[in-house]
């Protein structure tokens, strides 16, 4: 489990959990946690230094339903959540490493997959967004022929990231996919390259750099 969470979160009955994928600096974590005091929001960032600010965000904004830990790859599905313990995972704007040696590296792959339907509970959503096509048509191969589609706008309220907000203001439209997890868990329909000969390095959510456009406090 990770640490500082509360374990009433996870306790029967608890509100619904979401968790953010790669929460970068927070800006949708918190803005979502304000939206919607009714849910409690988990963000899993691998750079210490983000989630820090993002604590720092949670504390001065009063969210008592919003956290953030540090976590990298599937293993932090696998370490730190129990099963059926979430209602909706954010997998936004991952890193897509173009270049073909290092398409090992990304993180939507079917051990990922498997992962996400582990925690999440029945009829729970995952909903990814990504501005690389490539990418996107890898992560429909590997989820479409087990995962169920539904509509991206679920009528709520929402916050765009820092990044969507970069791209669409460049003139660009992000590519956008929520599914519902299928009643069993999916197999290992394909297989992702491995790493480049002498990189061990896991796949990560967030990006190393915070587009141009994007103020650094975001």
């Amino acid at each position: 489990m990770f640490e500082g969470v509360p374990e009433s979160w996870f306790a029967p009955g608890a509100p619904p959990l979401e968790v953010d994928f790669g929460s970068h600096r927070g800006v949708f974590l918190t803005g979502m946690a304000a939206l919607h005091p009714g849910t409690n929001f988990l963000g899993i960032e691998r750079q210490s230094e983000r989630v820090r600010k993002t604590l720092g965000k949670i504390e001065r904004r009063g969210l008592r339903n919003a956290w953030a830990v540090r976590g990298e790859g599937t293993e932090a599905l696998r370490e730190g959540l129990p099963d059926q313990s979430i209602a909706v995972l954010h997998v936004s704007f991952p890193d897509p490493w173009p270049k073909r040696r290092h398409a090992g590296r990304r993180l939507v792959n079917p051990a990922f997959l498997r992962e996400v339907w582990r925690v999440l509970r029945p009829g729970g959503v995952l909903r990814l967004m990504t501005d690389n096509e490539p990418y996107f048509r890898e992560m429909e191969e590997a989820v479409l022929p087990f995962w169920s589609v539904v509509p991206w706008d679920d009528g709520r309220e929402t916050v765009a990231t820092s990044f969507e907000l970069t791209f669409r203001a460049l003139g660009y439209s992000p590519h956008r996919l929520a599914v519902r997890r299928p009643g069993v868990s999916p197999p290992m329909p394909i297989q992702s390259p491995p790493p480049a000969e002498g990189d061990d390095r896991p796949a990560r959510a967030s990006r190393t750099r915070t587009p141009e456009a994007v103020p650094e406090d975001h």
